[in-house]
């Protein structure tokens, strides 16, 4: 960009090696417009899932500054005003459990972005008045003044499948944490001859790798929340079999755009339907596909410069 200054933006997040802030970072870092520096606790290839666990080196991102992982993950933010490299037109904090200290100097705007209010709603009391822009990703939670900022998608690492629905290994799959209805919802699809992927672990390409090869992806949310895995789902090509909550109901048409389930009866026969029927599979997937496009994390993050005022 010959002529135009780039807009500095300071991001801070606790640096898990998966994490919904590196989507975020992802986004940024792709535009010709930007220069970013990174700050927050870091953790290498360890994440706290099923009491700890370790991801593939290769998608370890540490920051510029990294800062010792404690508990709880601290900011102190007198600290990062003596290390930033430059004075940031924006600091962006994607707050999944960060305590912090202070805030910024008011030379750059301050935005939090709160990636888990279904489940950190006390954080967010405490961080909430200090920054000039809340942005909360589940409209459940929003409080008065907060902007929503749904979830969304990587176009990159949640690319569609090409492979054909016939070729494809598994008869559904979910990548994420063994709750007891997403337990009790498999054993009933392996007990009906399903072949059914659903761990923890597999991130970025890989977790790509095992739901291109599968014809529906199901999720189940137990807090009125819409994850970031509703977008991924529809993004990839599958076929997107999820529970209704409000958010999922207000940005997409059930029946149309994805499948919709209350119970568990239902999410069974749903599952199976489209695991059987590919004709029908393929048609629902390329609904998907179509009515998640816009939702992008670039899209996403182009609102959050654009309300913010920096663009």
């Amino acid at each position: 960009m010959i002529g135009k200054k780039k807009l500095r933006i300071a991001f801070g997040s606790i640096f898990y090696p998966l994490m919904m802030g590196r989507y975020m970072l992802e986004a940024l870092l792709r535009r010709d417009d930007t220069e970013i520096w990174t700050y927050g606790p870091y953790t290498g290839d360890w994440i706290p899932w099923a009491g700890g666990m370790t991801l593939p080196k290769k998608y370890v991102y540490k920051p510029d500054k990294p800062l010792p992982f404690g508990q709880p993950p601290t900011v102190r933010y007198g600290q990062m005003e003596l290390e930033k490299p430059w004075e940031p037109d924006l600091w962006i904090e994607v707050n999944g459990g960060l305590q912090t200290f202070g805030r910024p100097a008011k030379e750059g705007a301050y935005a939090v972005i709160a990636s888990d209010p279904h489940v950190l709603g006390g954080i967010y009391d405490v961080v909430r008045p200090k920054a000039d822009f809340f942005f909360g990703m589940q409209k459940p939670y929003l409080k008065p003044g907060d902007i929503w900022l749904p979830y969304a998608y990587d176009p990159i690492w949640h690319a569609p499948s090409t492979i054909q629905m016939a070729d494809r290994e598994y008869d559904s799959a979910l990548i994420g944490l063994q709750y007891p209805n997403r337990i009790q919802l498999t054993d009933r699809l392996r007990a009906r001859g399903k072949k059914v992927f659903f761990e923890l672990g597999p991130v970025y390409d890989d977790a790509r790798a095992i739901y291109h090869n599968t014809r529906v992806g199901f999720n189940w949310s137990s807090l009125q929340d819409t994850t970031a895995r509703v977008f991924e789902l529809m993004a990839m090509g599958v076929v997107p079999v999820l529970n209704r909550v409000p958010d999922l109901m207000e940005m997409f048409v059930d029946g149309t755009d994805f499948q919709g389930f209350d119970t568990m009866d239902e999410a069974v026969e749903l599952i199976c339907h489209f695991s059987e029927n590919l004709d029908e599979a393929d048609m629902a997937s390329y609904c998907a596909m179509d009515a998640v496009r816009e939702h992008t994390w670039d899209n996403r993050m182009q609102s959050v410069l654009e309300e913010t005022g920096v663009l």
